[in-house]
């Protein structure tokens, strides 16, 4: 049989084993430090030499596949068509009744002309079709309801925004935006804190530049990779590229929609765009109609057996009919600049109504009935001294989809002040990559918020990267829809091309409406008060701030104060509804180490008011005289673990609601325990009992063993010497 050794454990290893923990104690940290700096040293090394998407994010993300799942147009890898836009916005409207209402057109009754409409006179001329849409908000079937536009969830107290697609039949990626807008709003309504590209973190990219660094990037993971410009579009971690402005926040979503009114007309064009697709280019029209295609709607501009070129069985006369949506607005309506008017009535001709930008028949009624026509159009003046403003129109809002989008804007008044509630509109148009904001039908002239809409301008196309400017810069227009929503509305209005064609090719569908899926959501924002909004912004708002985690100090006992350093000139209100820092203390739990996002969403924020301190601070520009707001955050001093914060800020007039940080985003403090543990005497007095049967009882533990040792030894030694001799 084999034999058993048994061996004495040397002095020193019992030694290690008492002492063993002790060392693991000491060093595991400084193990730690030198693991973390070889892991900092491989992420620059991954810098420096280029990473692949995969290594960084998750593999959803990296393919560029959205987390709602679905078909090739779901994913935004094919176009949708009328149909299929139309039955997506139902089934999304059906499963999210919470926040969604579809409409086709508007139920109509008397309009804000005195003018009675029913629900047929918002059909397309050739089709037939009402322009679908989504109403938008918190709580959509409460609220008011509007009996002439049919809609519920009309909040006095909530800033609308109207957003359409599609005024042109050929420029599909203007429907193709407000659709990945309508996706993403659904998907991440009602949650927060997830961690969108897979990179571990959550929340840290949001739309443009959110650290004002001039950098789209904030987190820097697009400059880790390979190629940096995974879009093809020439520019270099730019907007629409991987890891840009991919983190956003997904509570900011949610405030957004529980607190405005939002109207989503994806497809204002139906007629147009159906005509486009099915007759004059066909389904692939980015292989034959790149720079071309049918841009107006359907109306049949002939009288059979009059004109010239009868239209007898009154089909589409591609020669003759349609008109341009964009050009058939009222406001400043006529064919001088960038449009073309009929000779006469019914009359097709060449240069006329054939033309691409044809504006519309001529109006010849007596709208205000004092006997006389067309003595005083839509400008914003008197033109017939007669006391009245526009009531006798030259033309314009003669076709159904205008007529909709005229009766829509103007018996949308929640307030009952007599104004249309849409502050803020943009239309969605392709292509040239664009920022287009009012006038487009004078050169040389601006408008009183010239200055405004180019600070808001600027905004979108920092996001996108597009080029902001003018709308009669590009050209002259008249009778388009921002120069009427502006000049007769007072709506802060712009016009986005989108891309770098009509039809754009499919695979470009993706990364051309991830370019611009923030500009929409940045507009909810500003729809309460966009000239305060603007004027806060260009003068002494970049120079405020709110003291980030690293300076806030937090004292040993008591609240937690937060400072927020505003201009001396600052129009603050102290109103605890306007003004307040609110926050959430998220605590570990026995069964996670780590407290998650999906426990975030379910902590209620809790409002602590600031008040004025007589203490000055220091802007960010190193002007001393600023001042300073307090916050103190109530944690109880036996608590800890993270406090999120975040503040509002209201001003006197109580219009504008600005965020510190900003788009949705809130700081993350960490806070430890701060309760004293009871006097010095009991902690030692503890320390001694705990102490002795700790070490005591390792004592004995360790005497056991050793006594079991030697028995051990003794055993084996008498076996050994008992049994010599034997085989």
């Amino acid at each position: 049989m084999s034999q058993v050794t048994i061996q004495q454990p040397p002095k020193a290893r019992l030694a290690l084993v008492v002492i063993l923990p002790l060392l693991l104690s000491v060093f595991a940290p400084i193990a730690s430090v030198f693991a973390e700096e070889e892991t900092s040293s491989q992420a620059n090394f991954a810098v420096e030499t280029g990473a692949l998407p995969e290594e960084l994010w998750s593999d959803d993300y990296s393919n560029r596949i959205f987390p709602w799942g679905g078909d090739d147009r779901e994913q935004f890898r094919a176009y949708h068509d009328y149909f299929t836009m139309k039955e997506r916005m139902q089934y999304l409207a059906d499963r999210n009744p919470d926040i969604l209402e579809f409409h086709e057109g508007l139920k109509g009754g008397t309009n804000a002309r005195g003018v009675e409409k029913t629900a047929d006179s918002y059909e397309g001329w050739y089709y037939g079709h009402s322009t679908p849409w989504l109403k938008i908000t918190g709580n959509v079937q409460g609220g008011e309801y509007n009996e002439f536009v049919g809609d519920n969830g009309n909040y006095a107290d909530r800033p609308d925004i109207l957003l359409v697609g599609t005024h042109h039949a050929r420029e599909w990626m203007s429907y193709e935006v407000p659709m990945l807008f309508l996706e993403t709003l659904v998907f991440y309504y009602g949650k927060a804190g997830i961690d969108n590209d897979g990179d571990g973190l959550i929340d840290e990219d949001p739309w443009g530049d959110a650290d004002g660094d001039g950098i789209l990037d904030d987190d820097g993971d697009c400059l880790k990779l390979n190629n940096t410009d995974t879009n093809g579009d020439g520019i270099s971690c730019g907007p629409g590229d991987l890891g840009v402005d991919e983190d956003f926040s997904e509570q900011w979503i949610t405030d957004l929609v529980n607190n405005h009114e939002i109207y989503l007309i994806p497809m204002l064009n139906v007629d147009g765009n159906r005509y486009d697709r099915e007759e004059f280019c066909g389904e692939n029209a980015w292989e034959n109609c790149a720079s071309s295609g049918w841009r107006k709607n359907l109306r049949d501009n002939t009288v059979t057996g009059v004109t010239p070129i009868p239209d007898v069985d009154e089909s589409v006369d591609e020669g003759c009919d349609g008109v341009d949506l964009n050009r058939n607005y009222q406001f400043e309506w006529g064919a001088p600049l960038g449009a073309t008017g009929p000779l006469f009535p019914g009359v097709c001709y060449a240069g006329g109504p054939n033309n691409d930008v044809y504006n519309g028949p001529v109006n010849y009624e007596d709208n205000d009935g004092d006997g006389l026509i067309n003595e005083d159009h839509v400008d914003g003046k008197d033109d017939d001294g007669d006391g009245q403003i526009d009531e006798d129109w030259l033309g314009g809002n003669t076709e159904p989809e205008t007529i909709f989008i005229q009766d829509l804007t103007e018996m949308n008044d929640d307030d009952g002040d007599g104004a249309s509630d849409f502050k803020v509109t943009i239309t969605w148009h392709a292509y040239s990559e664009l920022v287009l904001y009012p006038w487009g039908h004078c050169t040389n002239c601006e408008t009183t918020d010239h200055e405004q809409l180019i600070y808001h301008g600027d905004k979108m196309a920092e996001m996108t990267l597009y080029e902001n400017m003018q709308s009669s810069d590009l050209y002259p227009t008249t009778g388009d829809f921002c120069d009427w929503h502006y000049g007769v509305h007072g709506s802060y209005c712009y016009t986005i091309e989108i891309g770098t064609a009509f039809h754009q090719q499919p695979d470009d569908i993706n990364h051309i409406a991830v370019r611009n899926l923030g500009v929409p959501f940045y507009m909810i924002e500003i729809s309460d008060a966009p000239r305060d909004r603007a004027d806060l912004g260009m003068s002494n708002m970049s120079r405020q701030w709110l003291a980030s985690p690293e300076d806030v100090k937090i004292p040993d006992t008591g609240s937690i104060p937060i400072e927020l350093c505003l201009d001396d000139s600052f129009p603050y209100t102290l109103n605890l509804n306007k003004t307040h820092t609110m926050w959430r203390l998220v605590k570990p739990t026995r069964q996670q180490s780590d407290y998650g996002p999906t426990e975030w969403i379910e902590e209620d924020w809790q409002r602590t008011a600031f008040t004025e301190s007589e203490d000055k601070c220091t802007l960010a520009d190193g002007d001393v005289n600023g001042s300073k707001l307090v916050a103190n955050i109530p944690v109880p001093d036996d608590e800890s673990g993270i406090v999120h914060y975040k503040s509002m800020l209201g001003t006197t007039s109580g219009l504008s609601l600005l965020e510190y940080p900003e788009y949705g985003q809130y700081y993350v403090l960490d806070i430890v325990y701060r309760a004293p543990y009871g006097h010095l005497g009991t902690a030692l007095f503890l320390f001694v009992i705990v102490a002795t049967f700790v070490w005591g009882g390792l004592g004995i533990a360790l005497r056991e063993m050793l006594s079991d040792g030697e028995e051990s030894l003794a055993a084996a030694g008498a076996e050994k010497s008992g049994g010599a001799g034997k085989k």
